[in-house]
């Protein structure tokens, strides 16, 4: 139990962590660097989280923002990726870890019953005297 206490309250945050550190990694380099390939994953990016760009205190933002979001959504205050994917993450987390948690219980119950089955097989010396039952 106290496993699964630690996993729980340490895995949202690593998925949130990793997620908006690929976020900013493509950000960055679709910034830096006018690749279509890395353009094409932002764009798809902002399509998914319904959101556009991030507020960076690095520099301007807007050109980047002008190439990847979906029209309309370019100029809107209130779509920050980074809070976007927060906010997704937050709210589909709970059906995640509870989903894992049920597969983690099917995998402990099938390992139980198998090691049933393997020390009743083992163990058991009725496996050895097929043909030799004798009648009293």
């Amino acid at each position: 139990v106290p496993v699964f206490c630690v996993y729980r309250s340490l895995l949202p945050l690593q998925v949130e962590e990793s997620m908006m550190d690929v976020y900013d990694h493509v950000y960055e380099e679709v910034r830096r660097n006018a690749s279509s390939f890395r353009r094409h994953e932002l764009t798809a990016i902002h399509k998914a989280f319904l959101c556009c760009g991030k507020h960076s205190p690095f520099g301007d933002t807007t050109n980047v923002e002008r190439k990847t979001c979906p029209p309309g959504q370019a100029n809107d205050a209130g779509q920050d990726c980074l809070r976007e994917i927060q906010v997704f993450l937050k709210k589909h987390m709970y059906f995640v870890t509870t989903l894992l948690g049920i597969t983690i219980g099917f995998t402990v119950y099938g390992m139980i019953l198998t090691s049933f089955l393997w020390f009743s097989i083992h163990f058991s010396s009725n496996l050895d005297r097929k043909g030799k039952y004798i009648l009293r």
